[in-house]
């Protein structure tokens, strides 16, 4: 059941960074983030997925830090603290820091992600 629920868990964030990808496929450059009402959008809903992800990536080290050891090169306390950042500072990110973290960092993440998946 516990296992269940933590395959749950990382499937739910999966969805997320699907989501994710889904809404960055139209932003080609940090500026698209800030230069129209749809970029804005665009941008606030990459935020709340990416927080909710951090969120979900919390809860789950907290109870199953073992899970993510075998990925040690994955900066999961990074990606937690994240959402520490969207949730109490969200007047103070950078668009290019999002930017970044979405043409460079989600597709390994989510790589990692899926093959935990598989061993539960």
């Amino acid at each position: 059941m516990l296992m269940d629920n933590l395959k749950n868990d990382i499937l739910f964030i999966i969805e997320h960074l699907n989501e994710i990808e889904s809404y960055f496929e139209e932003i080609k450059l940090p500026t698209d983030f800030v230069n129209s009402k749809q970029g804005k959008a665009y941008f606030d809903a990459i935020l709340m997925h990416l927080q909710v992800t951090g969120e979900v990536l919390k809860k789950i080290y907290k109870n199953n830090e073992s899970v993510f050891q075998v990925h040690s090169d994955v900066p999961w306390n990074e990606i937690i603290r994240l959402r520490d950042l969207i949730s109490h500072n969200y007047d103070k990110l950078e668009h290019e820091i999002i930017f970044d973290i979405c043409k460079n960092n989600l597709n390994s993440l989510k790589t990692v992600l899926v093959k935990i998946s598989k061993t539960l």
